[in-house]
């Protein structure tokens, strides 16, 4: 009972408290990933996403009403952490980075601002498809982080 009444909780077990209940996503035409996850996040946090708008990220959504947060095309870099025995690379790490603009009723209100993350997978060169699939299972949580750490801004605001 002290730890609880310090205000001490598990991460991710409280739900963050949003002075908004309706977010719209505006992402870059084409396959987006990170959307997806984004939009997960909110409504698991109490908020309504309508279908995300495929505008073009960063012009100005004057048709949006309420809030909406435009998101720039995926930055991904990967760099060699480690080498292996055959002088090859063993270990890398995963850089993502996103710009994102959060405007109210059409009008600009924040950024845009760079969110990035960080990750890293290992690359087996006797098991190509299972490499693939390590590289994409570390993306996959990346960006899960990514919405997580944009909620959190926004949780930060004073809207």
């Amino acid at each position: 009972m002290a730890v609880s009444s310090c205000g001490f909780t598990l991460r991710g077990t409280e739900q963050a408290a949003l002075s908004f209940d309706q977010m719209a996503i505006i992402q870059p035409t084409g396959f987006y990933p990170l959307a997806g996850s984004l939009a997960e996040t909110l409504r698991a946090n109490g908020v309504t996403v309508p279908e995300p708008d495929t505008g073009s990220a960063g012009t100005n959504p004057a048709a949006s009403t309420g809030y909406a947060l435009a998101l720039s095309p995926e930055t991904l870099e990967q760099r060699t952490i480690t080498i292996n025995t055959r002088a090859g690379a063993g270990q890398y790490e995963l850089i993502l980075s996103v710009d994102a603009s959060l405007y109210q009723d059409g009008a600009l209100i924040g950024g845009p601002e760079t969110i990035t993350t960080r990750g890293t997978f290992y690359e087996d060169t006797a098991n190509i498809s299972g490499s693939n699939s390590g590289r994409d299972l570390a993306l996959e949580d990346m960006r899960r982080a990514m919405a997580e750490q944009m909620l959190r801004q926004l949780q930060a605001l004073n809207l």
